[in-house]
This record gives structure tokens, C-alpha cells and sequence, in this order.
């Protein structure tokens, strides 16, 4: 847990300020988002407990932080979803990330869900190096690939082939040149922290 809460906060310094040195890494703690995301890392390790008594108190405190944080900063990331080192939650408000499964290298903005469509199999299993836009959806038993770009506002109801862009409602699949990189704009994030 401790592990992938610095890989995340550093990568979150690292696209905020251009480096993950120590201050940076300070600076990036207190962000609505990085709070987000160290308590989902939290939930999980609650979850992870095999001793009974240890886990039920780890699980009530898991709860209490979850509802907290979800009053507060409008985050909701569910301990089910098993998530790689790396995740970065740009901004805050408006976010709900259900998934299966999610890769190394996720970065998810503001108003993005990412849930289950009733009936289907399996939620939404997500690649490395995944970048959710502002206000895009992730609908049902979906596979993303690695290496892919959700645009904005975009609703994904279909698999995305790794190396791509999804855009559109519903998305459409664009390939990614080569010499495009999945990478935020610093100031977008630096705006919304």
C-alpha cells in the first residue's frame, strides 16, 4: 500500500510540477484527488487482511474515510477494482471509477465514470498507461487496451484496441501515431489541482 501510494503521488508531482522531488511530492499530498486515491489504496489493503478481527476494524475505518472523502471531494474510486501503481486522480468532482481491473499509469479528470451496465458479465478492465478525459464514460464489460486516450465527453461502450484514441459519442477508434504521447497538460491539472 505505502509503495504504490508514493508511486502515485509521484507521478502525480511529476505531471503537476515537471519533477518528483520531495517537495513536489509534499506538494502534491494535500490535492483532493491524491487524497482520493490513497484511500482506495487503503480500502484494498483492508481488504487484503486475513486476520478477522483486524480486517472488520480496517474495513470500518476504510468506510467511514470512503464516505468522507466522497462528501468532500465528489471521488468515488471502489476498493473492488484492483488498480497498478502510478494512478493519478486529476482534479476532483464528479468522478466514479468501478472497474475489474485497471493497469499502471492511470490518470482519470474530472466528471469521468467508469461502471457497470446491469445484465453484463463483468465491469470495465482498463490497460497501462489509460488516460481519461473530462466527462467521459466507461460503460459495462468493456477491455481497454494500453496505451489509450479517452477524449472528453466521450462514451466508450465497446473494446478500445491498445495504441488508440477513443472520441465521440458513442467513441470511435483512432489509431495513435507513434509520436503521440499519452500525457496531460500541465496547466489543465495545475487549474483544477
Amino acid at each position: 500500500m505505502i509503495t504504490n501510494i508514493k508511486q502515485d503521488v509521484r507521478r502525480k508531482a511529476e505531471l503537476l510540477y515537471g519533477d518528483a522531488s520531495t517537495a513536489n511530492c509534499l506538494r502534491a499530498l494535500p490535492h483532493r484527488g491524491t487524497l482520493a486515491a490513497m484511500v482506495y489504496r487503503f480500502g484494498r489493503q483492508a481488504g487484503d487482511v486475513k486476520f478477522k478481527p483486524l480486517s472488520l476494524l480496517l474495513k470500518a475505518a476504510y468506510f467511514v474515510l470512503f464516505y468522507l472523502v466522497q462528501m468532500f471531494t465528489g471521488v468515488s474510486i471502489q476498493s473492488y477494482a484492483r488498480i497498478g501503481k502510478g494512478m493519478v486522480v486529476c482534479n476532483f468532482s464528479g468522478i466514479f471509477v468501478l472497474a475489474e481491473e485497471i493497469g499502471d499509469n492511470f490518470t482519470v479528470y474530472e466528471g469521468v465514470t467508469v461502471g457497470n451496465i446491469r445484465g453484463k458479465p463483468r465491469l470495465a478492465i482498463i490497460g497501462d498507461n489509460v488516460t481519461l478525459e473530462p466527462g467521459c464514460k466507461v460503460l459495462g464489460d468493456v477491455t481497454i487496451g494500453d496505451n489509450v486516450v479517452v477524449r472528453a465527453n466521450s462514451l466508450v461502450i465497446t473494446d478500445v484496441p491498445a495504441n488508440s484514441i477513443a472520441i465521440g459519442n458513442p467513441a470511435r477508434i483512432v489509431p495513435m501515431k507513434t509520436e503521440e504521447k499519452v500525457e496531460e497538460p500541465k496547466e489543465r491539472m495545475a487549474q483544477h489541482g
